[in-house]
């Protein structure tokens, strides 16, 4: 009888008591200095195949946001916005169908970032395209409020790394795209995210070049065994995340316009916007192998969409709030 009575009351959790929450897709654009969100189906399910028009998030303080990331366990938005002084955070809450944020702080001073990503662990990795590094700003010094960063990668020291846009990381490996220096410097680079002296020294020992196959990229995001990522014209690109020769890059479609950032869902979609056609794009994502010419449908309408990120409001942890 006890037994039933546990089936009984985690059947009448549900999904809420197994994590099914509610998400939201963060769209920025420089464009308007806006960011805007859109609310996915209740059951987690992708954005409808139509396009749907968004709300906005932000609408001042901003200039020209580009990259953008959340840290869902602590509801953290961070903004990369090569107009403002430094990279931008927001305290991130969410009221049943709206999300707010609260006021802004600099987490990283004197530094001109277009793109951000955060790990699991709160870490924030970004790129400093003039300077040609990537730089990480850890959970801890922003509780501390420490404002300069670490620098993880110089360009001076490491021949892989040429302005770098794009930028994505896990607890363990960043990566991320070259704007020049292709395709000698590559397009897609992975480092240890942890690098120490000797590696920055010795290029060879964290940097691996996973594709040179392109010579100006945006936007690059994890998505299970792959990554995707996007070049300046029109084109949306694979390669496994395991892959140990550059050589096997997989042209997901030609049929965009001006493709700048993407974010995976979690599950199994993946989001890419446009900022020529005003608009984010989704395709399923769990593939193996990589498939050419993936058909892509509209979910949603931005002027200018270019950054994106997803915030799953369930993921929020009360006790690393802010």
């Amino acid at each position: 009888m006890r037994t039933s009575c546990v089936f009984l009351a985690l059947a009448v959790q549900g999904a809420a008591g197994f994590g099914e929450s509610q998400k939201f897709l963060v769209v920025s654009s420089p464009a308007t200095g806006h960011l805007a969100y859109a609310k996915f189906p209740a059951d987690g399910s992708p954005l409808a195949a139509d396009g749907q028009a968004m709300k906005t998030l932000i609408k001042s303080g901003l200039v020209f946001p580009q990259g953008i990331a959340i840290d869902n366990h602590r509801g953290r938005l961070f903004v990369a916005d090569p107009n403002q002084t430094g990279l931008v955070m927001y305290p991130l809450t969410s009221n049943g169908d709206t999300l707010s944020v609260g006021g802004s702080k600099i987490i990283a001073d004197n530094v001109q970032t277009r793109a951000v990503s955060v790990d699991g662990l709160g870490n924030v990795v970004f790129s400093d395209e003039p300077t040609s590094r990537i730089l990480r700003v850890s959970a801890k010094m922003i509780d501390e409020g420490t404002t300069v960063p670490e620098v993880i990668y110089d360009g001076s020291a490491v021949p892989s790394l040429k302005s770098p846009g794009g930028v994505a990381s896990d607890n363990y490996f960043v990566y991320w795209l070259n704007k020049a220096g292709a395709p000698q410097a590559g397009t897609l680079i992975r480092g240890l995210q942890y690098a120490t002296a000797e590696t920055i020294r010795n290029a060879t020992a964290g940097v691996q070049m996973l594709a040179n196959n392109a010579l100006k990229c945006y936007g690059v995001c994890i998505a299970g065994g792959n990554l995707f990522y996007t070049d300046e014209t029109a084109k949306l690109y694979g390669v496994n995340r395991a892959a140990t020769s550059r050589h096997v890059v997989t042209t997901i479609s030609s049929q965009l316009q001006a493709p700048r950032g993407c974010a995976h869902d979690g599950a199994g979609t993946v989001y890419v916007a446009d900022k020529t056609q005003n608009a984010v794009f989704q395709f399923a994502a769990n593939m193996d192998p990589l498939e050419p010419n993936t058909a892509l449908a509209k979910a949603a309408d931005l002027q200018g969409a270019f950054g994106l990120a997803i915030f799953d409001a369930g993921y929020i942890s009360p006790g690393l709030l802010r």
